[in-house]
């Protein structure tokens, strides 16, 4: 059985609305994204489809609605769409096509939508392989989420594990080198040499950082440099963070 997300009928995601022009815009060039309906704006017509086609789905104007179909709350730039959740792989493995070093990012918990959002942005911009959360406890794809990816969610692969400390035994199997984030770690990421390894970090939840028994599996444990004493990172500036001394160590050891 897949570790991963082989999971059972009562968690598999439904059919949602995603909202805000790039998340929109990026759904609809994906023609892996299944889509059904879309709602927009004459303004945000004039954006999405000056080089395009409209979809062969149903079109409702925004500007002449009544009601909406997502809550009044959400800011959704006059795009909103209704598609199925992207099919994710249900194992890391099948996905590796090649034997070059990976980058990997695994959430021991990280719920809410717009962190996990704004770290899948980050990661598809630092050339990350995939991003592993969990299935309890960690954000399920949905419009909050896809939003503050601001389209990058539909161009990484996104995997939610039943056991994340599981997942870090499979991974060490294959050859990956596991960094934990915990900031009472005396060693420093800027000093960590990544060589030519594949490497998954593990970020836990804000305030609760990474659980003990993640901590035990990991290979090391760093923080990142900075004030400790009188500030933290939310955990998406933190992975930004993390992610951008990484690469800038790979480079300075070339």
């Amino acid at each position: 059985m897949s570790i991963y997300n082989n999971r059972p009928k009562r968690f598999k995601n439904s059919d949602y609305y995603m909202f805000g022009l790039h998340a929109v815009k990026a759904a609809l060039k994906n023609l892996d994204r299944k889509k059904h309906e879309l709602w927009i704006s004459q303004n945000a017509r004039a954006k999405l489809f000056e080089d395009s086609k409209l979809p062969n789905i149903p079109i409702y104007n925004l500007d002449q609605s009544k009601r909406l179909p997502i809550p009044e709350n959400k800011v959704h730039q006059g795009a909103i769409l209704k598609v199925s959740p992207l099919k994710q792989p249900s194992d890391i493995h099948e996905i590796h096509n090649n034997e070059q070093p990976k980058l990997v990012v695994i959430l021991d918990k990280v719920s809410d939508p717009q962190n996990v959002g704004a770290i899948i942005r980050s990661s598809l911009f630092f050339n990350c392989f995939a991003i592993i959360n969990t299935i309890n406890g960690g954000s399920s794809e949905n419009g909050s989420l896809v939003k503050a990816a601001s389209g990058a969610f539909e161009k990484v692969h996104y995997i939610q594990a039943v056991n994340i400390v599981q997942t870090i035994i499979n991974l060490k199997e294959s050859g990956y080198t596991i960094v934990g984030l915990d900031e009472n770690s005396t060693d420093k990421i800027s000093s960590f040499q990544r060589g030519n390894n594949s490497i998954a970090v593990v970020f836990g939840a804000e305030g609760k950082g990474i659980r003990r028994l993640t901590k035990e599996y990991c290979d090391c444990l760093v923080s990142i440099d900075g004030n400790h004493k009188f500030s933290s990172l939310n955990v998406s500036a933190a992975v930004a963070v993390t992610l951008f001394t990484l690469q800038s160590n790979m480079e300075n050891s070339i």
